[in-house]
């Protein structure tokens, strides 16, 4: 008799499951109905499926009137996968993703693809790279710890790796000069400023740069860098934007400061990024305040990792989506298209073991001759 009763439980978990244990096309069929995804009762129809190693790929017809939908985002949780939804040519493509982003990938992880490109990091379908000499300038967003420094030491990095010959950095640190202090003594940088005075110093001398190098693009009747054979590109980076709005506690001079140095960055924004100038534009508090208008229009490449709000990240990427990424290193990378990325992780002794050697001693007479044109503050 208990062989019986246990025969007839596992028919019945058997017929449940083959019951309730529903795909995953019948699952997002289901999805579409209970939130109401459909024109006049009719439901978008499975047109294609195609399988991959990393993904399912579903295509649908949708009927007319049917566009992509904010709710259809209730996918993720309901297949518990990663989903990406997009709409084009009339037809509704739901990319369900076999696995999740793992939460750490090392640096070396990543190939080395050229002078100027630089990793972003690992998304569902692979790695990701930007070149800085097709989009010149990026906006870096993130709240307090969630990677944002660490990125922009591994770009530096990278950079340095590369063109050990061919790159410079002028760097805003407008932490107290805390996160970028040790670098001080590369041959790659050529200023660190920590507070507004040397800022604005410091952007000074790249206007001045900016000057000369147009000078002579038109004595040579050239549009831009890579026409003129430049070699060298110039990179400023500045860590923590929110500091250079101007604020009621501040003396009037730093306030002309602040004021001369938005004006030089506006300047490299709109006109300089095509001549070999490159701007990454780092903030923790990414509001309409902080992000300049032009800045913005000019900075074409944008990373986002975990920010407060909603509002902070349609500032940022235009979008929302950066106050729910999960973990520290991820991001959303955003040019054309966007990706949610891993960002790739160096820890500091490896950024030492690799650029270390490009280090000066300052008390050597001839690393004082080579970088006498190297502007040092503090």
């Amino acid at each position: 008799m208990d062989y019986v009763i246990g025969g007839g439980l596992a028919a019945f978990i058997i017929y449940a499951a083959k019951k309730w244990n529903k795909t995953e096309k019948e699952k997002i069929q289901h999805t579409f109905q209970n939130i109401g995804y459909v024109v006049k009762d009719k439901e978008p129809k499975l047109f294609k499926t195609h399988k991959s190693t990393t993904h399912t790929l579903y295509t649908y017809h949708v009927p007319y009137g049917l566009v992509d939908d904010p709710k259809l985002e209730v996918l993720e949780k309901v297949l518990n996968k990663p989903v990406k939804v997009s709409f084009a040519n009339g037809k509704l493509h739901i990319k369900v993703y076999h696995s999740k982003l793992n939460n750490n990938y090392s640096y070396d992880s990543f190939e080395s693809k050229g002078k100027w490109i630089v990793p972003i990091g690992k998304t569902y379908d692979g790695s990701v790279y930007h070149d800085f000499d097709d989009i010149p300038h990026m906006i870096v967003a993130g709240s307090t710890t969630w990677g944002k420094t660490v990125f922009l030491r591994m770009l530096m990095t990278h950079l340095i790796e590369n063109n050990p010959n061919g790159v410079e950095f002028y760097i805003l640190d407008l932490k107290g000069r805390l996160a970028f202090n040790r670098y001080r003594n590369l041959k790659q940088v050529k200023a660190i400023a920590g507070d507004y005075k040397e800022s604005a110093n410091a952007l000074k001398k790249v206007k001045k740069s900016i000057d000369k190098d147009m000078d002579y693009l038109r004595s040579i009747d050239a549009e831009n860098a890579k026409e003129a054979n430049i070699p060298t590109r110039k990179f400023i980076i500045i860590d923590e934007a929110g500091e250079l709005k101007p604020d009621k506690s501040m003396s009037d001079e730093d306030k002309e400061y602040t004021k001369k140095c938005q004006q030089i960055l506006n300047h490299i924004a709109r006109v300089a990024g095509q001549i070999g100038y490159k701007m990454i534009y780092g903030t923790q508090y990414p509001t309409k305040e902080i992000l300049d208008p032009q800045i913005k229009a000019n900075a074409l490449a944008r990373v986002s990792f975990r920010l407060a709000t909603s509002v902070q990240s349609g500032v940022a990427v235009d979008q929302p989506g950066a106050e729910k990424l999960e973990c520290k290193g991820r991001a959303i990378y955003k040019t054309v298209d966007d990706y949610i990325v891993q960002t790739p992780f160096i820890s500091k002794k490896e950024i030492w073991e690799r650029i270390g050697r490009y280090e000066n001693d300052p008390s050597s007479k001839e690393d004082q001759k080579t970088r006498k044109n190297t502007v040092h503050f503090g």
